[in-house]
């Protein structure tokens, strides 16, 4: 589990389990939350039917967290690692760019999903993933029946089938 004031860098689908599940601010104010331009776009753009993933406009999530720096050659450079192995879509792609410009200094992925979890482990990252859940414990929320791939089980058993299949 990270110890509080870590760096988490948050996808889209944490961002938006963390505010389903209501453990959003708590987690925001316990550890330093990075995103990218791309995960903020997909979070709170509005489909066809007037949805959005999260209730916040653009620039209120960008206020809660801080943006990372995503460039072309980041992008290339996660492509040409990964290439056509897993599936991942912008803002996974541009999350796992910023994770590989963090050279330095300790930091986690929250970002449940196959896509993620098969990359991380392509790039030789994937201890650094962690689950919503242990998140939410971290900061002393219980999640009350959370959707499987917020779980730390859910997380074990990928991180075990993509270290097997890998």
């Amino acid at each position: 589990m990270p110890p509080r004031a870590s760096l988490i860098l948050a996808d889209t689908v944490a961002i938006k389990g963390a505010h389903d599940l209501g453990c959003w601010n708590a987690i925001r104010k316990a550890y330093v939350i990075h995103s990218v331009q791309k995960c903020v776009e997909e979070a709170t753009r509005v489909n066809k039917r007037g949805n959005q993933l999260v209730p916040r406009t653009a620039d209120q999530l960008k206020a809660e967290l801080t943006l990372g720096q995503v460039t072309d050659v980041l992008r290339a450079e996660v492509t040409l690692r990964v290439g056509h192995r897993t599936d991942l879509d912008e803002g996974e792609r541009d999350l796992l760019a910023y994770a590989l410009s963090l050279k330095k200094g300790t930091w986690w992925l929250c970002g449940p999903d196959n896509g993620t979890v098969n990359a991380l482990q392509l790039l030789g990252l994937l201890d650094r993933m962690v689950s919503l859940e242990n998140l939410a414990y971290g900061v002393g929320h219980r999640l009350a029946s959370p959707p499987h791939h917020y779980t730390e089980k859910w997380l074990s058993e990928r991180r075990t089938r993509s270290l097997l299949d890998g």
